[in-house]
């Protein structure tokens, strides 16, 4: 499903048994070439908005909210406009029965599918309405923008490589195993002793590093296979840790390692030191940042077109669009 169907898939079935007041919903707020985007719409729009980026309405002031139904709103008009240009393609296809059925497969009770639409006032014939809507919509899109996408060349790569390869780099990676004993036990205060004790069989050759640490570890994930842990990099691990880890040469154990979460006796297995990938190896993720973003670009070139042709057309409802609040 593309990014725009499962917007409207969140949109449609977010929330369920909303009530709403017709009368005031349906004022416009924003006209687009003699078609309006009512209060309704902003307001569905807007909590959908907030569900995505995890915010809550309550939490912002008067101006965030301000700016969030402005730019909400703006994302409508931008939608509205792409309908209305796309109407006259008739080339487009549509698979509403296949988005549909998608939908449907995403309630466990399938009594639940039509209890959703209705809640939202919707019927299975607007919903199939909307889903052709967007692909019809995405198809207009994609073809628009594929004429105005800028191929990427050799030089590109090379030239975007040589700006920004240092983001690119592979960080140093370390292979290790380790004994732990955690702080959080309160029937053993003092695992320090222990550590150290645990220390000296090692060093005495008593016992392997691995039966020590199917004896004693309390990392459930790595006491039977030797207190292995596997790689990792500097972003994986607690600071206290990978600072004893840094500094230990391969195949050396480390001394008891007191960290805010208990006590380790660490080896070091392996390490890749950090290095640069070369252009060769970098090709492929370059050209699909690259394609990306001049395909953000053309999208953006598309609906500034859009909105210069139609900027007479636009008519705003400023009281209107300052009472918008989230739907229920």
């Amino acid at each position: 499903m593309s990014a725009s169907l499962k917007a409207l898939v969140i949109i449609l079935f977010l929330a369920a048994g909303f009530i709403v007041c017709w009368k005031a919903s349906n004022d416009p707020a924003a006209e687009v070439q003699g078609l309006s985007i009512t209060r309704l719409e902003l307001e569905e729009a807007l909590r959908s908005d907030l569900w995505k980026s995890q915010t809550v309405w309550a939490s912002l002031d008067a101006e965030a909210r301000k700016q969030t139904r402005w730019r909400v709103l703006e994302t409508l008009v931008n939608d509205r406009l792409i309908k209305v240009a796309r109407s006259h393609d008739t080339s487009a296809t549509t698979n509403v029965r296949r988005e549909s059925d998608m939908m449907r497969r995403q309630f466990a009770d399938a009594a639940e599918y039509p209890q959703r639409l209705a809640a939202q006032r919707q019927t299975q014939q607007s919903l199939d309405i909307a889903i052709r809507d967007a692909q019809l919509d995405e198809q207009w899109i994609a073809k628009q923008v594929t004429r105005r996408l800028v191929e990427v060349t050799e030089k590109d790569l090379g030239a975007w490589y040589d700006a920004f390869k240092e983001s690119l780099r592979i960080p140093q990676a370390h292979h290790a195993a380790h004994i732990f004993l955690t702080r959080h036990d309160q029937s053993k205060p003092d695992r320090e002793t222990e550590i150290r004790e645990i220390q000296r069989q090692l060093i005495a050759r008593e016992k392997t590093f691995a039966a020590l640490a199917a004896q004693h570890s309390d990392d459930d994930r790595s006491k039977s296979i030797g207190g292995d842990i596997g790689w990792f990099t500097r972003e994986r691990m607690p600071e206290d840790f990978i600072a004893a880890v840094e500094k230990l040469k391969i195949g050396k154990m480390s001394e008891p390692v007191p960290t805010k979460l208990g006590w380790h006796l660490i080896i070091v297995m392996e390490r890749h030191e950090s290095r640069l990938p070369t252009l060769a190896e970098s090709k492929d993720e370059i050209a699909a940042l690259l394609v990306s973003q001049r395909h953000e670009d053309a999208v953006k070139s598309l609906i500034a077109e859009l909105r210069l042709k139609a900027w007479k057309s636009l008519i705003y409802h400023s009281p209107v669009i300052d009472r918008a609040e989230p739907a229920p």
